[in-house]
């Protein structure tokens, strides 16, 4: 049987303006479309009151009901997503006096006039009365926004640090501190201080307790109702210490954990972008949440400000499409306005959304659906405690307290590289893996970690993680590495880095910017006696090389000296001179699958009981053929390629051919913004 994956479009049905018309269209959308779910905002965007009363809550429910009922007719379920928990801004309104609830106050100590403070009880009791009165019409799944944070209110940056935060947070510390006194040490540049920690642990718990809250209500009402969280930036949310696995537990009781990850392109960007940021947000919140092979994503899928002038239908369907690489069982579909229009036929997603279907289903079948606990290829390390270890530099921002651990995970899956974020556990020990760290991931860890990790393993370091190695005293034994001296970005030290004594696409001794987008320069002295190759020098303007760049130590390190630059990452890391150079050093030191010859095409590789590899180009340039390098136990002959050919599901035996140097080609022409799956024909 036909696995179904899940078409649930968001819609708001504004109980103001809603009339027959509107009805038949939404219902028109829905069989066109192949719908299978409409969550309805309630007190939507332009439409929002602020907090409402149970009165207010009432007028939109008895508006959906009748509307479910039709939908429910036709096969098609009705959920409900309640656009505010805390609210997301302020944006001119006011509480009602007659909630009685206090609001979010920042840590420069502004306060919100509708952003609700999280941790007052009045507040709390009325989340929960007011999701025990949206289960009251049973719907399929209900939603907690992701305003369901402490970042990211405007005006507000982060909170809570109003006086009743303040009292919880002296408490726990024994102290007497004014917020101002509070944020500058929770803050302050260097190690953690407890007034970092008490703040995170406040945050993270008492989340966790309300979502348990709004869970045991909701259950009590309607016990067959799934509740999901939305989520947005997983850097982010480290800053305000979220425990993904314990929310989630909490929050989803006796259901599978529901979770709507956000899809990083809300208006039409670079499909090369996209590719970036759908690694450092989309696929890093699919590994926190995963549970096993169970939890449900429905990504969030938005054309903002709703028409065909802010995104093409064709980046809409590869943004439908490529939500496989999560093995999302969905969708949800923010595809119209959130204030009423209702639906807009002369888009023609409908269209869209029919053709894509039936391949979709097939890729939500058991045998086809990506299981994030087989992942294959280099693991990128990622801590949801972080926050809890960087140093700080300025300390005077939130900002600096955001990880920067997806800097391998962006390059290495824009490189078409298989790759995976893999959320670190201290229970866990690696053996003979290929992993990557950056930032300060590092910190986490004991001495002794450190050493068996890097020790145990192909291990690809940056700088940060080259400079903690060297605070703790372990550069000598690890990477030969006596000292090691920062040179800052545009300083008129560093230039360009050059490949001493390579050939790359016909460039011999080819250079790589120092000097534009890019973060500062590690500038490493090795001991004599290191067992260290070098790849690539730093130069100067006058062509006087500094010393090395990137490196190899001990056959099984690979050292890439540099920190993240805080506008631009790694953006000077992206060419192709890169490109050959990170993949000639896994084919010699690694198992680990890459694409050939395919600029900008993602590649994510499973390991079950064959193997399977998915392939979604995010650019707009068709290729030619499908060209990879796979380790010799996967160097299949015989394959088969589950690919969309206009609306039908195409499952195709193909061969592939093999070159002496594990090079594989399939004549298959991957078309610009498509994603496919190989699956080995054993």
């Amino acid at each position: 049987m036909t696995a179904n994956y899940s078409y649930s479009l968001r819609f708001t049905l504004d109980p103001e303006n809603w009339d027959a018309k509107k009805e038949t269209q939404l219902l028109e959308f829905c069989k066109k479309g192949r719908i299978d779910d409409v969550t309805f905002f309630i007190n939507s965007e332009e439409l929002n009151q602020s907090h409402q009363t149970s009165d207010q809550i009432q007028v939109w429910l008895d508006a959906i009901q009748p509307v479910g009922k039709a939908l429910k007719e036709m096969g098609v379920t009705t959920s409900l997503n309640p656009w505010t928990t805390l609210m997301h801004s302020d944006r001119g309104r006011k509480i009602n006096p007659k909630l009685g609830f206090k609001t979010m106050v920042d840590y420069q100590g502004r306060q919100a006039e509708s952003i609700a403070c999280p941790a007052d009880p009045v507040w709390q009791k009325y989340i929960v009365n007011c999701y025990r009165q949206f289960a009251s019409i049973h719907p399929k799944k209900l939603w907690l926004e992701d305003d369901f944070r402490h970042y990211n209110h405007t005006p507000l940056k982060l909170g809570c640090f109003c006086d009743h935060h303040m009292a919880i947070y002296n408490q726990k510390l024994g102290k007497e501190l004014s917020r101002e006194k509070f944020a500058a040490a929770m803050l302050q540049s260097g190690e953690p201080t407890p007034e970092r920690l008490v703040y995170l642990a406040v945050a993270r718990q008492e989340m966790i307790d309300v979502a348990k809250k709004i869970a045991d209500g909701v259950a009590e009402v309607s016990p067959h109702t799934k509740l999901g969280l939305m989520s947005s930036f997983p850097n982010w949310h480290a800053v305000e210490g979220r425990d993904w696995s314990e929310l989630f537990t909490e929050l989803s009781g006796k259901h599978p954990r529901l979770n709507r990850p956000h899809l990083p392109a809300y208006n039409e960007v670079s499909s090369l972008k996209y590719s970036r940021d759908f690694e450092a947000y989309t696929r890093t919140t699919a590994a926190y949440v995963a549970d096993g092979n169970s939890a449900e994503f429905n990504p969030e899928l938005e054309n903002y400000m709703y028409s065909p002038f802010v995104k093409s239908n064709r980046f809409t369907q590869f943004q439908l499409e490529s939500t496989v690489l999560i093995g999302a069982s969905g969708i949800m579909l923010n595809l119209f306005d959130m204030m009423g229009n209702g639906i807009d036929p002369t888009y023609h997603y409908a269209e869209l959304l029919a053709e894509s279907k039936t391949w979709l289903n097939h890729m939500s079948e058991r045998s086809t659906r990506l299981d994030l606990g087989h992942l294959d290829g280099v693991k990128v390390l990622v801590d949801q405690d972080s926050a809890q270890t960087i140093h700080t530099t300025q300390g005077r921002d939130p900002a600096e307290l955001l990880p920067t651990e997806t800097n391998w995970l962006s390059l290495f899956g824009s490189l078409g590289i298989a790759c995976l974020p893999k959320p670190y556990s201290h229970k866990t020990q690696y053996h003979d893996q290929t992993l990557a760290i950056s930032g300060q991931f590092l910190r986490n860890l004991t001495n002794t970690q450190i050493t068996q990790l890097i020790s145990d393993n192909t291990v690809f370091l940056d700088g940060q993680s080259v400079e903690i190695i060297l605070e703790r005293h372990l550069a000598n034994t690890l990477l030969g590495v006596s000292n090691g001296k920062w040179h800052q970005v545009r300083t008129g030290y560093q230039s360009f880095e050059q490949a001493d004594g390579q050939t790359v696409n016909g460039i011999e001794n080819p250079r790589v910017t120092m000097l534009q987008h890019t973060g500062n320069y590690l500038q490493l002295t090795y001991d004599q006696n290191a067992k260290v190759t070098i790849i690539s020098n730093a130069y100067n303007e006058y062509h006087k090389c500094l010393g090395p760049v990137m490196t190899v130590v001990n056959e099984h390190t690979f050292i890439l000296p540099m920190d993240s630059d805080p506008k631009y990452g790694w953006e000077s890391q992206y060419y192709s001179i890169k490109e050959i150079l990170f993949k000639r050093y896994l084919q010699k030191h690694s198992q680990v699958a890459f694409v050939v010859e395919m600029p900008g095409v993602k590649l994510v590789t499973e390991q079950t009981i064959g193997f399977k590899a998915y392939f979604s180009n995010f650019t707009i340039d068709d290729q030619p053929k499908i060209k990879f390098h796979f380790s010799d136990q996967y160097q299949y002959t015989h394959w088969i390629l589950h690919a969309r050919i206009g609306s039908d599901l195409k499952d195709i035996s193909v061969q592939c051919s093999w070159d002496t140097h594990g090079i594989g080609t399939i004549d298959y022409p991957l078309k610009g913004l498509e994603t496919i799956l190989l699956e080995a024909e054993v």
